[in-house]
């Protein structure tokens, strides 16, 4: 299997930790607001990329965090005269209804902040005692001045990365940093539900170090996956990256960084912040399917961007009910050999850092050969269906 890895820019060999074991982290939701497309094309991605892992026997160890204490998470549970933790558990069940209809594996565990912050408090400790991080009235700051090759992800590294643009910017008083790219670990908070006691004070983490605390928490000092949008490889990812290595003193903190590319609307990245979103609940209510959505989704490269179409959506739709009549079909006389090439095609598609758009096209020339009469139904009928399960399609007959 070859993925392609965001912190190299290659597409290399997979090759986990530990024989047969990945541990993957992939970063989670914000509940403040319910999920849209964009998430949905995370979770997608992802859960093919792990529903192939397994496919190939590999034992899966997959955590996905619950972001709950935040600024947004505040303003919102003010907004509705709410708790945080009211708030984020309306949205996550809404969250969990939708990923089951798309038929997404629920994670081994959804970490959340708010549940974690004794391992962020012992995080934030060491990186002080290990020099890497330091205190300036309430805050701690990491000092990047103490990792040079911060900002690997980013392609750009020092003083060049003060002009890097990036929407998942958070505010931080930089007057009190010793160096304008020191970011927050820990901040002063007053805000109930969001405000803990450590040894700086009452407060709450900076956004960072909640999932380097997650993830070591759940899987250890080193993954072999960690995933999430594009827009979140500077400042986040990068900043796990030195964070962790720092805190733990092992190297790389993750073995493969992977990254899907965004979900567009009318040209327009897809967002809760902008309010540009389509959301599953409202797509599976005009009668699209988890198949046609799943389709949808899969039908560009995990890593391309991509802008929301109806029209697109709809042909989706009509190859899911081929695929679904095929796995009904009676198919041609038996053969035992005709449906490997298919086999082979797919399986190599797949190893070619999840090259779904071709695995999908594998699936639909079964399926024509199916109705066609050309693949054997004994054969033919059970690979289509077992390998539309790697991409998450309910085919199987009840």
């Amino acid at each position: 299997m070859h993925l392609y890895n965001s912190l190299t820019r290659e597409v290399e060999r997979f090759q986990p930790l530990a024989d047969g074991v990945v541990r993957m982290y992939v970063c989670g939701i914000t509940p403040y607001d319910v999920g849209h497309l964009g998430h949905a094309l995370v979770y997608v991605a992802f859960d093919t990329l792990r529903r192939w892992f397994e496919f190939n026997g590999y034992e899966v160890h997959h955590v996905q965090n619950i972001t709950d204490v935040d600024d947004d998470m505040v303003r919102v549970s003010r907004e509705r005269a709410c708790s945080i933790a009211e708030l984020t558990d309306l949205n996550h069940a809404i969250y969990l209804r939708e990923m089951d209809a798309l038929n997404v594996l629920r994670p081994d565990a959804f970490p959340r902040v708010s549940e974690t912050i004794p391992g962020i408090i012992e995080t934030v400790s060491r990186l002080i005692e290990r020099g890497f991080a330091y205190e300036v009235d309430g805050y701690v700051f990491f000092d990047v001045t103490r990792t040079p090759e911060f900002g690997a992800l980013a392609g750009v590294t020092g003083e060049a990365l003060l002009s890097f643009k990036s929407d998942s910017m958070p505010a931080e008083p930089v007057e009190l940093k010793r160096h304008p790219l020191d970011f927050l670990v820990w901040q002063p908070c007053d805000w109930e539900g969001a405000t803990f006691e450590s040894p700086w004070g009452p407060g709450r983490p900076g956004w960072h170090i909640e999932c380097s605390a997650m993830a070591q928490k759940h899987l250890g000092p080193q993954l072999d996956i960690h995933g999430g949008g594009k827009d979140l490889r500077y400042p986040h990812h990068d900043s796990e990256i030195v964070q962790s290595e720092a805190y733990s003193g092992q190297r790389p903190y993750t073995g493969t960084w992977m990254h899907n590319g965004t979900m567009g609307l009318d040209g327009h990245k897809m967002s809760k912040s902008l309010g540009n979103l389509v959301k599953v609940s409202q797509l599976l209510e005009e009668g699209f399917t988890s198949n046609g959505l799943r389709l949808a989704l899969l039908a560009r490269h995990y890593r391309d961007d991509r802008d929301f179409s109806r029209d697109d959506l709809r042909t989706w739709e009509e190859h899911a009910r081929t695929l679904e009549r095929a796995a009904r079909a009676p198919g041609g006389p038996p053969d035992r050999l005709r449906v490997q090439p298919y086999r082979n095609a797919f399986h190599d598609a797949m190893d070619a850092d999840l090259d779904t758009p071709k695995a999908i096209g594998v699936l639909l020339q079964i399926a024509e050969g199916l109705e066609a009469g050309r693949i054997a139904g004994d054969t033919g009928v059970s690979t289509l269906v077992e390998l539309a399960d790697v991409l998450g399609l309910r085919l199987r007959l009840e």
